[in-house]
């Protein structure tokens, strides 16, 4: 039997999930219906996540921003209720949205773009990041990093691995921060503003090496590229 339990002190699901075992055959004939939801095998890698069947029962509904168990692993669903991390590794080639924010995945799990429209953020204080900066890094992280958000927490960027990477201090603490300091004026002034990141990494490294931002505010647009180093803002 496969089971999901819920295992997330921040959302509770409806109803701790239970599935009974299902026979899929091996050639679906006319009748698919009753094999619609059948778990598909994650593979050695778990490289991809497994479908969690969506229509499991009225009352059984896979919740958004849950974390489940599933056979010893924990899956955690992103605003739409999919599955976008099992574990503490990102699903690979994947896209998934968080706090109204979208971002996609390479081959390696890695973020490679994040993106927006800024908002002020739901909480007030600062909301303590939940991984661990050797779980973000993957080993490629420095000792001189911090665990910076893509998106960032005055803007209600998330606290997890989905929205943190290994990210030089200087940089994280400075020129990354100024400018989200900048683009909040403009939020708090009731400026549309829009935000894009996208990610560079140097060959299977899971630490960026640069950081394209685009940014629009009301329209009228602007680029900035930081290099993830002491150095900043490089363009």
């Amino acid at each position: 039997m496969i089971s999901l339990k819920d295992v997330s002190s921040d959302v509770t699901p409806a109803k701790a999930l239970e599935v009974k075992p299902i026979e899929a055959p091996k050639e679906i004939g006319e009748d698919k219906s009753r094999y619609a939801d059948a778990p598909r095998e994650i593979g050695e890698t778990s490289e991809k996540a497994w479908d969690i069947p969506k229509e499991i029962g009225e009352n059984d509904a896979i919740q958004p921003n849950t974390v489940y168990e599933v056979d010893g692993e924990k899956h955690y669903t992103d605003d739409n209720g999919e599955v976008y991390r099992i574990n503490n590794d990102l699903v690979a080639d994947n896209t998934y949205e968080i706090n109204g924010y979208k971002y996609e995945t390479d081959e390696n799990g890695r973020i490679t773009s994040a993106e927006g429209k800024l908002q002020v953020k739901d909480h007030d204080s600062y909301r303590e990041i939940k991984d661990t900066k050797c779980e973000i890094g993957k080993g490629d992280e420095k000792e001189t990093d911090d665990r910076g958000h893509i998106i960032g927490d005055q803007f209600n960027g998330s606290n997890g691995m989905e929205n943190i990477v290994a990210q030089d201090s200087a940089l994280n603490q400075h020129e990354y921060k100024n400018l989200e300091c900048q683009l909040a004026k403009e939020v708090n002034n009731g400026n549309d503003v829009h935000m894009r990141v996208d990610l560079n990494y140097p060959g299977g490294s899971h630490r960026p090496g640069s950081f394209l931002v685009s940014y629009s505010i009301n329209g009228e647009e602007f680029v900035k590229v930081f290099s993830n180093d002491p150095r900043g803002e490089v363009k």
